[in-house]
């Protein structure tokens, strides 16, 4: 499980080459700007090469990319750069057992963990996740702590950023859908001390890859193959956008931004918790996350479960 590592403040030179060779650029102006030997850049243009770039070298013209892949550590990278007041440093992956798992070994805040493909890719309740090659599935461990107590307000949070992202809708508690078929899901865990612990969130979203039929992947939806580095910018942006308004307390709006998205609030429901399997119409997304539902007997909350629309069918 070889990870590709950048840490964005000391490889921002790097990230730089890859933009001027984007526009094509010669090798003596390069090693100019960035204070650098001309070996030097050889080495960047022969390391982007081996990750799947195409680099055209004319005489007198100097470098310049043709293609290259949609997602690399370089990729990610650029996009991170956006994002470097949360997102210190990137791991990519070709194959790895679970971003997730990589991110609970090392217990590190601010780190961004991506993979080409995951061979333990994990839901809740320990399922399978199926992540065949030319999807997304990344985890990020927040830079500050939080309360164990507003995992699931994390989990929700993280659910609008994405279904706002790639214009999905949300079913509680952590599944995207499209076209009432699932496109992502979600996974929050902890690591670390109780009284400290690191926050990891894991995203896992069908892109370009080929998913079972109970599915659907965004190529699907769009009729085309989509840039997964863009998709992972589009939901980044959006993540740490609700990650500051919830750690200055703003919960209440993206509560409503989770309303306004649910696909599961007006349907009755049926949810497995640790305790047994409770039916009723969800109602509500209380003030703590918990989902109400409205039963003969009155009404109950669910802090967590696995939730399953019963009927498609929308009560009014």
């Amino acid at each position: 499980m070889k990870a590709y590592v950048l840490k964005l403040e000391e490889d921002k030179g790097v990230l730089k080459v890859l933009d001027m060779l984007r526009r094509g650029c010669s090798g003596q102006k390069i090693a100019k700007e960035l204070g650098v030997s001309r070996t030097a850049v050889w080495k960047i243009v022969k390391k982007l090469r081996e990750m799947g770039y195409v680099v055209e070298a004319k005489r007198r013209v100097g470098y310049r990319i043709v293609r290259g892949p949609d997602l690399s550590v370089y990729e990610v990278g650029r996009v991170c750069l956006e994002f470097r007041r949360w997102i210190k440093e990137v791991k990519y992956y070709e194959i790895v057992d679970s971003t997730n798992e990589r991110a609970k070994e090392d217990g590190r805040r601010g780190v961004l963990y991506i993979a080409e493909r995951q061979t333990r890719g994990r839901g809740r309740f320990g399922r399978t996740w199926i992540s065949n090659p030319g999807g997304l599935y990344f985890s990020i461990t927040l830079p500050d702590p939080f309360p164990v107590d507003e995992i699931t307000k994390i989990t929700l949070t993280s659910g609008v950023a994405v279904a706002e992202a790639i214009g999905g809708r949300l079913k509680w508690v952590n599944d995207v859908l499209i076209k009432d078929k699932k496109v992502c899901g979600i996974l929050c865990e902890l690591t670390g001390e109780i009284e400290n612990p690191v926050v990891i969130v894991g995203i896992g979203v069908n892109v370009n890859n080929d998913v079972p039929e109970n599915a659907l992947a965004l190529k699907d939806v769009y009729g085309r193959e989509l840039n997964r580095s863009e998709v992972l910018r589009r939901i980044l942006e959006r993540f740490f956008n609700y990650y500051e308004l919830l750690k200055s307390g703003e919960w209440e709006i993206i509560r409503r931004a989770w309303k306004n998205l649910s696909e599961t609030l007006g349907r009755f429901v049926r949810v497995r918790t640790a305790r047994g399997t409770v039916e009723g119409l969800a109602v509500d997304i209380d003030e703590e996350g918990a989902l109400v539902l409205k039963k003969k007997g009155g009404f109950e909350r669910i802090i967590a479960g696995e939730c399953v629309h019963v009927e498609l069918k929308r009560y009014t």
